[in-house]
This record gives structure tokens, C-alpha cells and sequence, in this order.
């Protein structure tokens, strides 16, 4: 029915950590390959040895870079720990991808039923601090990472996170 809710899991239970926010990591391998995110990410990382890990691409708090950064465009770059970049829209992109498809596996799981893309409406919450091109740019980053077919989807709403905070209160 329509009043059915599927509760997010812990994340960081697989390592001994129980929390309801996973921390803002990705990893690529040397090859620029989507590897992990979140814990996961975190705890590979950690483990490879440091010759290795030096030709892998870690990013950390990479959301915040989007308010740091004077001109947004879909070009711009971020610097991994190591000092190595990739295209900021990649490392998005991914990002979200592997968040929509944890989100599907998680709904597949609790409900025992496949849910396409096209069926749901997506919100990406931001903060409120952000500039119009930074918003534009996650945006793009969502439909990189299949959340929407266009950049005018209907399926695909970008909020503030005050907003989206307020309403979750209300609810409550």
C-alpha cells in the first residue's frame, strides 16, 4: 500500500559501526574505477599498503568543495588525498550512482519486489548555502548517474536540506 515505509539500515555494521549517516568517501582505483563509498571505501583504503594506496583516488568530504569552490562548472576538478584529480562530475556522479543503487537494493530487499528507476521520484537534498551553480551542477551529476532522464525530470527534485529537515519534523 502506499503507506508501506522500508527504514534505512545502519551503515558500518559489516565494521563494527552503527550509524544512521554513512561519511562522504569514495574511492577509484588506478584505473579512475568507481571502487567504494562510505565505510567501505574508508576501511579499503586504510588497508592498502602505502606504495599502493598512492595510486588510488580518495576523496573525503568532497561535498562541501562545491560551496568552497568561487566558479562551479561541469568541468571542474577535485583533488584526491594523495594529490591526484579527477573531473568533480565523476566523482558525483558515482557517488549518487551507488546511493540510487542502494536505495533500489535496499527497497528490492524489504519488499520482495523489483522497483524500476522510472518509478520513483528522487530527492537530493543540498545545502541551503549553496550557489545556483552548484545546485545546477548536482543536478547534472544526478542524471550522469541515471536518477533522472533529463535535466528538467520531474522524477528528480533537488532540496534544501533545511526544508527536507523541516518536513521530516512535521511528519513526525
Amino acid at each position: 500500500s502506499g503507506t508501506d515505509q522500508i527504514l534505512q539500515v545502519y551503515w558500518g555494521t559489516e565494521h563494527g559501526i552503527k550509524t544512521l549517516k554513512t561519511p562522504t568517501c569514495i574511492l577509484f582505483n588506478q584505473k579512475q574505477q568507481f571502487r567504494k563509498f562510505g565505510y567501505d571505501d574508508v576501511m579499503k583504503y586504510k588497508s592498502l599498503p602505502p606504495s599502493e594506496a598512492d595510486n588510488w583516488y580518495f576523496f573525503q568530504n568532497f561535498k562541501m568543495k562545491l560551496y568552497n569552490t568561487t566558479k562551479v562548472t561541469s568541468g571542474m576538478e577535485l583533488k584526491a588525498s594523495n594529490g591526484k584529480t579527477l573531473p568533480a562530475l565523476m566523482v558525483f556522479s558515482e557517488s549518487l550512482h551507488y546511493l540510487r543503487d542502494h536505495a533500489l537494493n535496499t527497497i528490492q530487499e524489504a519488499s520482495f519486489q523489483t522497483v524500476c528507476n522510472q518509478e520513483i521520484s528522487w530527492v537530493v537534498t543540498i545545502p541551503a548555502i549553496w550557489s545556483a551553480a552548484a545546485r545546477q551542477f548536482v543536478r547534472l551529476a544526478a542524471r550522469e548517474a541515471g536518477l533522472a532522464s533529463d535535466m528538467i525530470s520531474e522524477k528528480l527534485i533537488i532540496a534544501l536540506e533545511r526544508e527536507v529537515a523541516s518536513l521530516w519534523c512535521k511528519q513526525l
